[in-house]
């Protein structure tokens, strides 16, 4: 690393409260050694206004001031917005321990008793220093985890919603491809039907019998197919509008659960597994459709590739009953594999899983609990015997908490 590679580390900012000359110019000219930037004030009012413009990284503060004392100062400025996170040490020649815990309550970190030492100073200013250091890096790693857990959160709805595409444009596939044979079939039915008008200026009451009951199938097969095609679109409109933008509204249960196990059909198809909905058809919510859709689904495909992982039949059951204060039980229930005891406290940590290196990211689970706990206001509960299957349980409030 060439010179001008060099990092700049700012120097530490620190102002300094108190109204004796003496100890002001003492602190300056000892502390400024040490190579921290100092800031003077010597009132209270002084230094709450410096204190916001100057954005120090510590206040040393005064208590016994005219005016204003050290401790109403220390006061506003934790209830100042930009202020309340600089660490406060307090300096007084006051030795009564109720000073001190009425410091402490205002928010001070710390108390330098004069006459001081300025070696004491420094080492409670760089401990503090350090502390406030270390609470920044902790509070952006946090920033960090929480935004790459949006984004995560994010992808999976987005890869959840990419599937849902692909399978509504395979459902899609059935209703539209019966009723392009219908319209081709009544098409040629009606060609012949008009050459034999053409041709032979005629046809005959059985030719014209044997027309009308063609047209009546294909019209038949075209309505039920179109009508088809319209309930998936209309269904597929709805999900993806819930699991996008996480709308708050009101909806029966049963059809949102109905609307994303449809989603799912095309992948259920490809497997010997049934997934059997018990949910009464009036229990009403008002809550987050689209975050209930996607744990309902996270969890069935949970239950495919691993609780009937390598097995040729099974069952996945989803009911959900109406409990006592407003909740409701809403259950999702595989007779699989089962988990192993010891891995039942851990399997909605991030990144657990059990297929390491062979597929699954182990955040699954992790992001129904977020969705469960942080987002529908509830509570999701796990029963599980190796070799006996798996029920996740969520306790929902019908009326979900605002956001």
């Amino acid at each position: 690393m060439n010179q001008s590679e060099i990092p700049v580390v700012p120097m530490p900012t620190i102002l300094i409260v108190d109204d004796s000359l003496s100890y002001l110019a003492a602190l300056l000219d000892r502390l400024e050694r040490h190579g921290f930037m100092i800031v003077l004030a010597q009132t209270a009012a002084e230094g709450l206004m410096r204190a916001e413009f100057a954005e120090p990284d510590l206040i040393l503060l005064d208590v016994v001031m005219p005016g204003i004392d050290g401790f109403e100062a220390c006061r506003r400025l934790k209830a100042g917005k930009a202020t309340k996170d600089i660490p406060v040490i307090f300096m007084t020649g006051l030795t009564d321990p109720k000073q001190k815990v009425t410091g402490f309550d205002a928010g001070g970190v710390d108390y330098i008793t004069k006459p001081f030492q300025i070696e004491e100073v420094l080492a409670r200013i760089n401990t503090h220093l350090a502390l406030r250091r270390a609470n920044r890096e902790l509070q952006d790693m946090v920033a960090t985890l929480d935004k790459a857990r949006a984004d995560l959160m994010r992808n999976e709805r987005l890869a959840g919603l990419g599937a849902m595409v692909a399978g509504i444009a395979h459902e899609l596939n059935t209703p539209i491809g019966n009723s392009l044979m219908a319209s081709t079939t009544f098409e040629m039915q009606t060609d012949e039907i008009g050459k034999h008008l053409e041709l032979e200026g005629g046809i005959t009451r059985k030719e014209f019998e044997h027309y009308i009951k063609n047209a009546q199938l294909s019209v038949d097969i075209l309505s039920r197919n179109l009508h088809r095609a319209a309930d998936i679109v209309t269904n597929f409109k709805q999900v993806a509008v819930d699991q996008t933008s996480s709308q708050r509204r009101s909806f029966l249960l049963a059809e949102v659960v109905a609307g994303n196990v449809l989603t799912l059909q095309p992948t259920i198809k490809r497997t010997p597994f049934v997934i059997q909905q018990r949910i009464p058809v009036d229990l009403m919510m008002e809550s987050y459709p689209g975050p209930i859709g996607q744990v309902i689904t996270n969890l069935i495909n949970n239950a495919i590739l691993h609780g009937y992982e390598g097995r040729t039949a099974g069952l996945i059951d989803i009911s959900a009953s109406l409990s006592g204060h407003g909740l409701v039980s809403l259950s999702v229930e595989d007779h699989g594999a089962g988990i192993k005891k010891e891995d039942l406290s851990r399997i909605f940590d991030p990144f657990f899983t059990t297929k390491l290196g062979v597929g699954g990211s182990g955040l699954g689970l992790n992001i129904v609990h977020n969705i469960v706990t942080e987002i529908l206001g509830g509570a999701i509960d796990v029963v599980s015997e190796l070799g006996g299957g798996t029920r996740f349980t969520l306790t929902l409030p019908m009326l979900a908490p605002t956001r």
